[in-house]
């Protein structure tokens, strides 16, 4: 007797596959940790299901990748086992070594592994524009509704310093507020108005223009890194465009109109928002901002012999940054030691520059240099190079920049 054989196949372009791709997208870039399932963070299930399914495909990958790029990753390897005799010589809490896995595993691996998913530059941008805009909306309602932030505690680890209950810094879907969802809403303006810049039909441009101005405001609710972020980046695409300027003259006074009718069809509690809005525009209010303030008084470890080898140290007994400061280049100079820390920046930064520069493609090349421009300076506010997000996005449009080229060739 012969008995039939039931198998999936996941078309990419199925239903499914796509349904599959926007939420582990999701999930990933927002870094989802439940409470039902806090043994296993999203990035670790999206790692593993990447690894199962592209495993192979990776590992030829890789072998070419190094063979490009062969003094990077014998810097980044020669680092890797640097920190490893930290670890053992010395009282470290393991904070560096998780640092420079994160780099190397959820970063660059997972950027190698999401470009087998995504089928050009176009179809990422596509997807983080859906994710962000989504993640906007649920920053609204968070905000809007303090009882859905009450649920929201019943199903989501609590992540960073802001908890769920702060009225004025909500954390949307996604384990808490902050500068880094922020930032990662913010690559869904840079997203969506990528898409802006490459459309040329008035309709797809006033929609990508709009969830631009959506996502750039639900990061008042958020953090100000995301909405200066944001800003620039319409800004930039906006001056890339005026080749076209009636057009972009018309879709900018189209869309003054449509906020001004929103804002008029809508109850506005301005006591409610006016912390967030000052908070956000301090800089321009008083002259002054208060995170840059807040950093420019943060102590830098002095340069001694200790500061030289590097500490091994990401935090304190009771938790506290072990360095005392939140600048990222102050962190890893702390914890990696003063040569490392130039090695790891230094590398990672030619790295980018050298790959950037021979993408072939001229508008996917600009596309990765406009992405690329804030990375090192926002290293200033947090050690955002270790945050996985931001570089790993950056090195995705690298690579489905390479694997174009590598389509045409075929």
């Amino acid at each position: 007797m012969i008995f039939p054989r039931f198998t999936i196949r996941l078309s990419q372009e199925g239903f499914l596959f796509k349904s599959l791709l926007l939420i582990f997208t999701f999930c990933y870039l927002f870094q989802l940790k439940f409470l039902s399932f806090e043994w296993i963070p999203a990035t670790r299930l999206v790692f593993l299901l990447c690894t199962f399914t592209v495993g192979i495909k990776l590992l030829y990958f890789f072998k070419k990748e190094i063979e490009k790029n062969i003094i990077f990753y014998l810097i980044q390897c020669s680092i890797f086992l640097y920190i490893i005799s930290q670890v053992i010589l010395l009282p470290t809490d393991f904070g560096m070594l998780s640092k420079i896995i994160v780099f190397l595993v959820f970063t660059l691996y997972m950027a190698a592994a999401a470009s087998m998913y995504f089928f050009d530059v176009r179809h990422l941008l596509k997807i983080l524009t859906v994710c962000c805009s989504i993640q906007a909306v649920m920053v609204f309602v968070s905000f809007l509704v303090p009882a859905y932030r009450d649920w929201l505690s019943t199903i989501m680890v609590e992540g960073g310093n802001i908890p769920f209950s702060d009225p004025f810094r909500v954390p949307g879907f996604s384990p808490g507020s902050g500068a880094s969802l922020a930032l990662t809403i913010s690559a869904g303006v840079f997203s969506s108005m990528a898409l802006y810049w490459q459309s040329e039909k008035l309709k797809p441009k006033l929609v990508y223009l709009f969830l631009s101005i959506l996502m750039s405001v639900s990061c008042i609710f958020v953090g100000k890194l995301g909405l200066f972020l944001s800003l620039f980046y319409i800004l930039t695409f906006f001056v890339l465009s005026f080749n076209n300027l009636k057009h972009t003259v018309f879709i900018f006074f189209v869309t003054v109109v449509i906020l001004f009718l929103i804002y008029l069809s809508l109850d506005v509690d301005w006591d409610a928002i006016a912390y967030p809005l000052q908070r956000s525009f301090s800089i321009f209010l008083n002259g002054e901002d208060s995170s840059v303030g807040a950093l420019g008084e943060m102590p830098i470890p002095p340069l001694d012999i200790t500061t030289i080898i590097g500490t091994g140290l990401a935090s304190t007994p009771n938790g506290l940054n072990a360095s005392g400061s939140d600048i990222g280049y102050i962190q890893t100079y702390f914890g990696f030691g003063l040569i490392i820390s130039i090695f790891f920046y230094a590398s990672f930064f030619v790295y980018l520059v050298n790959n950037i520069f021979k993408l072939p493609n001229s508008k996917n090349k600009l596309l990765c240099l406009i992405f690329f421009a804030p990375l090192f300076i926002i290293e200033l506010k947090e050690p955002f190079v270790t945050k996985i997000i931001y570089p790993l996005i950056l090195l995705v449009l690298i690579f489905l920049s390479q694997k174009e080229l590598g389509i045409k060739d075929a």
